[in-house]
């Protein structure tokens, strides 16, 4: 029976985490931006410390993109996610996104990466939902540079809204961090994709299978799967 197919973004489908891999493609040269870029790192290193929120980091780095209207940052967006689908997406992370495309389940990206992002590598890839954090254009009606809408869909956010959409099983989710555990051990299939150390030591008890999509293993529940050694 078609079930549901609940795949992270960020080092899960990409190798790599897109965002801030974005706002330097964007923001390339620019003086203005090198010149914040300290500041910036700063602020990273002060969530890494428990100082500073996620969101409040996300919110700052929207900042740089203030430069650019609407038009150019999807123009951008456009460019970006095409070289990522050519180039920066793990093997096994497609091979299992195909298999479940035939098997007729629903294929849902849940994940914190900005809409603008999401939406459009959902789209090449044949998603049919997408759960992500999202941005707001416009205040009075007036366009203006994005802005957070909401909170950032990241752990307890992303999994209440995942519980909100009801999804009907069986229901595989797939992630590598262990921000997502409680998604991976709710699911009846859960999987860690080339899981971060906290998923990989919780996986075991939780009946999380670990993987390894650096390479082109298909369905993650064959003997043909790698697991990360």
């Amino acid at each position: 029976m078609p079930g549901t197919a609940i795949f992270d973004l960020d080092k899960t489908i990409t190798r790599a985490p897109t965002w801030t891999r974005f706002v330097f493609f964007v923001n390339r040269a620019r003086v203005p931006f090198l010149l914040r870029l300290p500041w910036l790192i700063g602020h990273g290193i002060a969530h890494k410390m428990g100082l500073a929120s996620r969101d409040s980091v996300k919110a700052h780095s929207l900042r740089t993109l203030a430069w650019l209207d609407r038009d150019a940052l999807e123009e951008a967006a456009d460019t970006f996610i095409a070289r990522e689908v050519a180039q920066g997406l793990h093997p096994g992370a497609v091979a299992a996104i195909k298999w479940h495309a035939r098997r007729g389940d629903r294929l849902v990206i849940a994940t914190a990466a900005v809409d603008l992002l999401a939406d459009r590598l959902a789209a090449a890839l044949g998603f049919d939902q997408v759960i992500a954090t999202r941005l707001d254009w416009t205040t009075g009606g007036k366009v203006r540079p994005p802005r957070l809408a909401g909170l950032n869909c990241y752990g307890t956010e992303k999994l209440r809204r995942i519980d909100d959409c009801r999804f009907h099983g069986p229901v595989f989710a797939y992630s590598d961090h262990v921000s997502d555990l409680a998604m991976l051990a709710q699911a009846d299939h859960g999987i860690a994709v080339n899981p971060s150390r906290g998923l990989r030591r919780a996986a075991p008890g939780h009946q999380v299978r670990v993987v390894d999509y650096r390479i082109a293993s298909g369905y993650p529940h064959t003997s043909g799967t790698s697991e990360v050694a």
